[in-house]
């Protein structure tokens, strides 16, 4: 049954990525001159791309917090798994920052160059700066950007400490920050935790989950500040004491 449940999803999303693709490049080509308007044609594209695919998938989400983060702000969220990408995509208008491995995945690869993804590839110093660059740059057009300063995917227990080269970008812009937390209901260790897993078997785990449920947690802004440290400290601060609270 599994099994099943995983075909057919995967054949409605091949579906789903054909359309989305062509309303991708669509949009490219219409307004490859007017910048401001494809970046806000972007933001739409990508937002409805995850909404369709957290309805695909029948993930399930609540958020908790009134206050949605205004254009231009550095969003800062927890990272477990894949979906994560899905649903603060779904909740949140905003460009993602992705490890450059992304680049490599099939299908994914196309989307997230569609979405016009910042990839990071932190081994090299002359990256790091190069994506300070760009995110100030997109933070600077009032668009936000969602990213996961643990640089990595976790198993879920616990919140790795954030990076802090990226809040830079902050710092610069002179914009704020809103730390958001994602909350996977089934169990300490959440099935989806893309942990050690290869992508693959990590992939046909969450189409062969029949419904996934996850809560978005909306944290106070953080402020511009002066030190990308403070603010990477803070940040962490606030997402991993939401995170091991008993909410």
């Amino acid at each position: 049954m599994g099994y099943l449940l995983a075909l057919s999803r995967l054949l409605i999303y091949v579906g789903v990525f054909i359309v989305f693709f062509l309303i991708g490049v669509a949009v490219h080509i219409l307004f490859f001159v007017s910048k401001p308007q494809k970046l806000n044609w972007i933001l739409f594209f990508t937002r409805w791309w995850a909404k369709t695919t957290c309805w695909v998938l029948n993930f399930q989400i609540e958020v908790v917090g009134n206050e949605v983060p205004k254009p231009g702000t550095l969003i800062v969220a927890n990272h477990v798994g894949t979906p994560d990408i899905f649903i603060l995509g779904a909740c949140f208008k905003g460009f993602f920052v992705s490890k450059a491995e992304i680049s490599d995945w099939p299908f994914f690869n196309l989307l997230a160059w569609l979405g016009m993804t910042i990839f990071a590839n932190r081994k090299h110093k002359r990256q790091v700066r190069s994506i300070i660059e760009n995110i100030e740059t997109r933070l600077n057009s009032d668009c936000s950007v969602i990213l996961f300063p643990e640089a990595q995917a976790t198993d879920g227990t616990d919140i790795v400490p954030f990076k802090s080269a990226v809040f830079e970008s902050v710092v610069r812009a002179k914009r704020s920050v809103v730390p958001v937390v994602l909350k996977y209901h089934d169990g300490n260790r959440p099935t989806i935790a893309y942990y050690g897993d290869s992508f693959f078997k990590h992939m046909i785990m969450l189409l062969k989950n029949p419904r996934l449920k996850a809560t978005v947690f909306i944290l106070s802004e953080i402020g511009p500040g002066p030190d990308r440290q403070q603010l990477a400290k803070i940040s962490y601060t606030a997402v991993r004491e939401c995170y091991l609270a008993d909410v």
